[in-house]
């Protein structure tokens, strides 16, 4: 009987045993594998490589790019008035159509015609002065060939009577001069051919420069010749140079598709946008387009670059 109690307490001890050693095994395995398994994770992250831009590397640029343009006059001018006045007469209205030199206005100023003929008088006095001194002073220069008919000292009195005289005759010619411009100046002209945009003042309205207006008397463009300007990115204003042809379509015009050639560049770039502003002049003798109409530049990635300097060699 006690051995098969021993025998009993033999066959536990070595199932515990056993148990309690495959429970050991069990937790010390996920011990090891955990380092293999993050050494593995570690193994699968993807590494980018970034290779450096080098000489002949090329930055990818969009195939075609659309800018938009707005059409601006070639030339505008405000006109102001240059002496104060009475608009008597104005002989044109907003989208008249002109000519260099033609009328536009005329004004009015009573005050300035006293003026000139005040000054015109004071010309004709001091020109006769003039001439009467000198008469006087060639008269005693033939004298004075006579010895000791004529003092040195009275010679010498009346050349210096002439250059006085001369000097104040010059004087109020140039103040009759500057009175006729003023007068002049009451006639106001075209400086250029174009249209008249803008028409601020009516007859009877006293304009000048001391009346210090605010809006001009009126407003002229030239609309026979416009100026397209575009704002171009730094990378594609690189590859753009005068005389470029460059596509562009106008909003105003769907379905047509107009070139022109890149007249002028500013040579600088815009610090906010980082871009460069460039002109196209488009010639406009039907006048089909209008300053302010908007337009889309059309450009391509494979236009041919401008020529830049290499280590070791000159620009071209």
């Amino acid at each position: 009987m006690k051995m098969k109690i021993t025998f009993a307490l033999a066959v536990a001890l070595i199932s515990g045993a056993l148990l309690t050693g495959c429970q050991s095994a069990e937790k010390e395995k996920p011990r090891q594998k955990r380092p293999r398994r993050a050494a593995a994770v570690q193994q699968a992250v993807p590494v980018n490589k970034v290779t450096p831009s080098g000489e002949h590397s090329q930055q990818a640029l969009a195939p075609v790019i659309q800018l938009p343009a707005e059409f601006r006059p070639y030339q505008e001018v405000n006109l102001f008035p240059k002496a104060n006045g009475f608009i008597t007469k104005v002989l044109v209205d907003r989208g008249s159509v002109v000519r260099k030199g033609q009328v536009l206005m005329v004004l009015e100023a009573p005050e300035i015609e006293e003026q000139l003929v005040a000054a015109r008088s004071n010309y004709l006095k001091a020109k006769a002065v003039l001439a009467a001194s000198h008469d006087y002073y060639h008269r005693l220069q033939t004298s004075s060939k006579v010895p000791g008919s004529v003092a040195p000292l009275d010679l010498e009195a009346a050349r210096s009577r002439v250059a006085a005289d001369s000097a104040a005759m010059i004087g109020e010619n140039a103040n009759y001069q500057a009175l006729q411009k003023m007068k002049a100046y009451q006639v106001m002209r075209a400086p250029f051919n174009g249209v008249i945009t803008e028409r601020n003042v009516h007859p009877g309205a006293l304009v000048g420069p001391g009346s210090k207006q605010e809006q001009p008397m009126l407003v002229l463009q030239d609309h026979y010749r416009l100026r397209l300007v575009v704002d171009v990115p730094e990378t594609y204003s690189m590859r753009l140079r005068e005389g470029s042809t460059v596509a562009f379509t106008v909003n105003a015009v769907p379905g047509k598709a107009f070139q022109g050639q890149v007249s002028r560049r500013s040579g600088r770039m815009n610090q906010q946008f980082r871009s460069e502003t460039i002109e196209i002049d488009v010639p406009n003798p039907n006048r089909q387009f209008k300053p302010g109409m908007f337009a889309e530049i059309v450009l391509r990635s494979d236009e041919a670059p401008e020529a830049v300097a290499q280590e070791g060699g000159a620009i071209e």
